[in-house]
């Protein structure tokens, strides 16, 4: 008997330090795959143009609107641009107007006006004839981009003649179309 356990006490002597080693053993490779994985990121890409006020000017008193004021302000434009591509990318924001007209079909008096345009926040304006633009140019160091233009009118000269030889009506309009364009 003696004999027995001191057969057994070697044995798991000999059987117990494997199991102890046992996550010391290099696993074995018995096959392999690589999946690849793809995404991206869209540009966000984001413009607007929004009015900022519903008055009716009067075209002959409004000292803002004649050829010599600073304008009206009337509309804005934001474009925003999120992720910005790599290379440099340009935008152009353009401006087409025609003269103010009446909408009454019997009065045919037109009268001739500007757009001025400027930062948001500033004060200096640019003269914007119909057909102009704004160039906006965006690069990749530049993070979350955002422009706002704020958009005046003011009459010209021909404009403010016109005004005074115009028959009397409330219902002089014009519509001023401001466009995003992408290179």
């Amino acid at each position: 008997m003696r004999r027995s356990i001191l057969a057994g006490v070697l044995v798991l002597m000999l059987v117990f330090p494997f199991f102890l080693f046992a996550d010391e053993v290099a696993p074995v490779t018995m096959g392999e795959g690589t999946i690849t994985f793809r995404g991206f990121i869209e540009a966000g890409l984001y413009f607007s143009v929004s009015s900022l006020t519903d008055t009716s000017y009067d075209l002959l008193a409004t000292e803002a609107l004649q050829p010599a004021g600073d304008g009206v302000d009337i509309g804005l434009w934001t474009l925003r641009v999120d992720n910005p591509p790599v290379e440099e990318t340009s935008f152009t924001i353009s401006y087409d107007y025609d003269p103010i007209s009446n909408t009454n079909e019997a009065i045919e008096d037109t009268i001739e006006y500007v757009v001025l345009e400027r930062p948001e926040d500033g004060t200096s304006r640019t003269v914007k004839e119909t057909g102009s633009s704004s160039e906006v140019t965006i690069s990749a160091s530049s993070g979350l981009n955002t422009d706002s233009r704020i958009f005046s009118v003011r009459l010209t000269e021909a404009g403010a003649e016109s005004a005074l030889r115009a028959a009397a009506s409330e219902d002089y309009i014009a519509y001023i179309t401001v466009s995003l364009i992408s290179e």
